[in-house]
């Protein structure tokens, strides 16, 4: 009785079976274990590969981004001219942010937009990208008012100021929620502008050294007290203690950072995971969450937005967590929709594009075509 050669022969001895079967050669049992070996040895070169090439991609885009952020500090005019060359080298041949924003813009337009209309928006995604990094490097070099004078506009101010002077939650601090949006500097600075008390900031340091140390130096000047979120649970009792104090804390809502616990949440047909950490610091402190979104106009000036507080609670007019948590969703929906270019989230950020291979960037597509075409056959 035939047996079936990946049943009989092993996963791994499978695929050379099958070729060899359309090249109408006949495969024996006698010598499946030859087939074993060789397929067992091209299978660990094949992974020493994949992970050297992964490696040589990491290094890659950690010079990269260390070498603009140099520049964007010291030489602003030359990094700006090398935006052409940045976004053609990333959209040709970064599998992370063009895998990336593809999918996340296939998501954000819908599956009646073509391809064409997704590229368009990822390019202009990756492009606006490019403007972030490069204004992280230049802020380094502006002054807290050089930095208010790229403000453009800020509307719900009154918003933010009555939640902080009047009614149930003054006193009680405020929790800002935001997103990876715009220009995060240029906002606090706007913030602190406004602010008799601590800003504290909860983040996740950064692998590139370099942009850490620049951002890390950015708060201090500008009078933020950092929290890494490394530091383990007891970074939340701080934060509390700091809202009950009647400070002010900052927290991107739109990603769970390492440390953070996260809820799927329904956003544009699909679900992401969104941190619990902004609502549940919201009920242990009583201080109200404020979502502020930061958005860069064409001319480079930056464009604040701020949304109505949402208190959580039993009290008459809070919501309950999970309300919070569908009314944090929804405004981080409203914005994306309107400022798609301007998310710069580049992973792959819906649960249900985890774990699919990401489209490959055209440049390497390219390439695989021409390696296909002149030594597929032999």
């Amino acid at each position: 009785m035939r047996m079936d050669a990946q049943a009989a022969i092993g996963p791994a001895v499978a695929p050379a079976v099958e070729i060899a079967a359309h090249a109408g050669a006949s495969v024996t049992r006698a010598a499946a274990p030859a087939f074993a070996g060789e397929c067992e040895c091209a299978g660990k070169l094949g992974r020493a590969w994949a992970v050297a090439r992964a490696w040589a991609n990491r290094e890659s885009a950690k010079f990269w981004l260390n070498f603009l952020f140099w520049h964007a500090r010291r030489h602003p005019g030359f990094a700006r001219s090398a935006k052409p060359f940045f976004l053609w080298g990333v959209w040709n041949f970064s599998d992370h942010l063009y895998g990336g924003m593809m999918a996340n813009a296939r998501r954000i337009l819908g599956d009646a937009a073509s391809v064409a209309q997704c590229e368009t928006l990822a390019r202009r995604t990756i492009g606006n990208f490019f403007d972030f990094v490069c204004d992280v490097g230049l802020c380094l070099g502006l002054s807290r008012r050089q930095m208010l004078d790229r403000i453009e506009s800020v509307e719900g101010a009154e918003r933010y100021l009555a939640a902080r002077t009047s009614g149930p939650t003054a006193g009680k601090g405020a929790i800002i929620v935001t997103a990876h949006m715009g220009s995060f500097e240029v906002g606090t600075a706007a913030l602190m502008e406004h602010e008799q008390s601590r800003v504290h900031v909860l983040f996740h340091r950064d692998a590139l050294g370099l942009f850490e140390q620049i951002r890390s130096t950015l708060r201090r000047r500008l009078g933020v007290v950092e929290v890494p979120v490394e530091q383990g649970w007891t970074v939340w009792m701080r934060l509390r203690d700091a809202l009950r104090a009647d400070g002010v804390v900052l927290i991107q809502g739109d990603r769970v950072m390492p440390g953070q616990k996260g809820r799927a949440m329904p956003f544009f047909g699909g679900h992401v995971l969104l941190p619990t950490g902004p609502v549940k610091l919201a009920l242990a402190s009583g201080a109200p969450m404020v979502p502020v979104f930061s958005v860069r106009s064409p001319e480079g000036k930056v464009r604040l937005f701020i949304e109505e507080p949402i208190s959580v609670g039993e009290g008459e007019g809070m919501l309950s967590a999970d309300m919070a948590m569908g009314t944090l969703a929804a405004v981080l929906e409203k914005y994306v929709r309107r400022f798609p270019d301007q998310w710069l989230e580049n992973r792959p950020a819906w649960m249900e594009d985890a774990g699919a291979p990401t489209e490959r960037p055209p440049g390497k597509r390219k390439i695989a075509q021409l390696k296909a075409k002149w030594f597929g056959r032999r």
